[in-house]
């Protein structure tokens, strides 16, 4: 094989292979996106309000301890008459009372006390629901914004492609007029032609070297999307894959039945109604018997004391039997924002359907447009050979010629047009059913 066409069989093999695809952009981006870390961030922090929950309903111990100073030694008066009495003249010489200290001018005090709850009225476990509620819809909204973010990608990928395409079909529309301009140059030349379609000519190639600068500019601000969506330079050059994915088949109801199930956004909302519902559940719970069990030791450092340090065991009950009705309003207040979260749920469900509805409908849409296109493009090739062979054996005026490579070049664009427009309405009915 001649080693110039193997070195460029070895470029384009390179290039094919360097080629990035959808799916590698999607784990690009999702490494690079701050709002995803962010989300993950909820998630932990929800995580973490679990563990907590989880810590309520275990033993807590605490060690406390003070030290004092007073200004005097607290002392008793105890009163010695009782102890005189029927002694005679001997009582009137004993003191009739007499100053103890009972402990001196400091004091220093600790107590260690471990304590567990026993039985709460089901509050605690209530507070787990509502935690583990909640942690789970942080996570169905992590991967909600994972999903948008992927449809953000697909848009900005195919954007990219068809802006490459449309720079393309303009350099290829150039390139056609340039060569129809130097056939009526040199029919002008020769007299065949008027100089009126030699000025046309040169009018029509400069509209379309204006085409070809929009087109160019469009294609690096559309790179630049693309780069900032996978945390790259905005000038980063860019080589993507095409993609190429087969029409929806399945039923509408199947699809919509698919969202029901699937999409974060129901499945969040569901989460958070329980959480609210289980947070109602807790505050009622506050207003039921609560046990607790526990164990002390507490040392005084007093010198009048026997026993400066002693240990107790008990049971604590506290039970609000009336509070005005603040805690059952407070309840009723967050039923309220539960049965709101329910209203929202069934709502959200309404939307999704729709959703599907217009995804399914843009996917089918843009589908039978391919078909038109590819047709199309045909028929417009033909047709411009048919009116550039006109012109040139003068059957055919320059309108007729510029018509045709204008429509030739709609055409393309349409058929580019149709294909990405069918690509991103897959990928937004996979958005739309939640398998994205």
């Amino acid at each position: 094989m001649n080693k110039a066409v193997f070195g460029v069989l070895l470029a384009l093999t390179g290039q094919a292979q360097a080629a990035e695809t959808l799916e590698q952009a999607w784990q690009a981006a999702v490494q690079a996106s701050n709002a995803l870390r962010a989300e993950a961030r909820r998630v932990g922090a929800a995580g973490e309000q679990v563990k907590a929950a989880e810590a309520a309903a275990g033993p807590t111990l605490k060690l406390e301890g003070s030290w004092t100073q007073l200004d005097s030694t607290p002392q008793a008066r105890i009163d010695l008459t009782p102890m005189t009495q029927g002694l005679g003249p001997l009582a009137a010489r004993l003191p009739s009372s007499v100053d103890a200290p009972l402990s001196s001018n400091h004091l220093g005090v600790a107590d260690a006390r471990l304590s567990l709850p026993l039985y709460t009225s089901g509050r605690l476990q209530a507070l787990r629901d509502a935690a583990l509620s909640s942690e789970d819809a942080a996570r169905q909204g992590l991967t909600q914004a994972e999903q948008e973010l992927r449809l953000q990608v697909a848009e900005a990928y195919f954007n990219v492609l068809r802006a490459g395409h449309a720079h393309d079909v303009a350099r290829q529309y150039l390139a056609s007029l340039e060569s129809y301009q130097r056939d009526v140059g040199n029919f002008f030349r020769k007299g065949v032609v008027a100089r009126g379609d030699l000025l046309g000519a040169e009018v029509a190639v400069a509209d379309a070297r204006q085409k070809q600068i929009v087109a160019a500019q469009a294609k690096a601000l559309s790179r630049a999307a693309y780069n900032r969506l996978l945390g790259r330079a905005f000038t980063q050059e860019v080589a993507l894959a095409e993609v190429d994915w087969p029409r929806e088949t399945r039923p509408r109801a199947q699809l919509a039945a698919m969202a029901d199930r699937q999409r974060p956004e129901l499945a969040a909302l569901a989460r958070w109604r329980d959480a609210l519902e289980a947070n109602a559940r807790s505050v009622k719970a506050e207003g039921g018997p609560q046990v607790g069990a526990y164990a002390a030791y507490s040392y005084a450092d007093n010198p009048y004391l026997v026993n400066k340090g002693y240990g107790s065991l008990g049971l604590g009950v506290s039970w609000t039997l009336f509070d005005s009705g603040l805690i059952r309003a407070r309840a009723a207040g967050v039923s309220e924002q539960a049965q709101a979260m329910a209203d929202q749920l069934q709502e959200a469900k309404s939307l999704v359907a729709l959703d599907v509805e217009r995804a399914a409908s843009a996917e089918l849409e843009s589908a039978e447009r391919v078909t038109v296109a590819q047709s199309a493009l045909k028929s417009a090739d033909e047709y411009l050979a048919i009116q550039r062979d006109r012109y040139r054996n003068g059957l055919a005026n320059q309108t007729e010629v510029l018509a045709a490579e204008a429509r030739r070049a709609d055409s393309q664009r349409n058929l580019y047009n149709a294909r990405y427009d069918h690509a991103l309405a897959v990928v937004r009915l996979k958005r739309a059913t939640g398998e994205l």
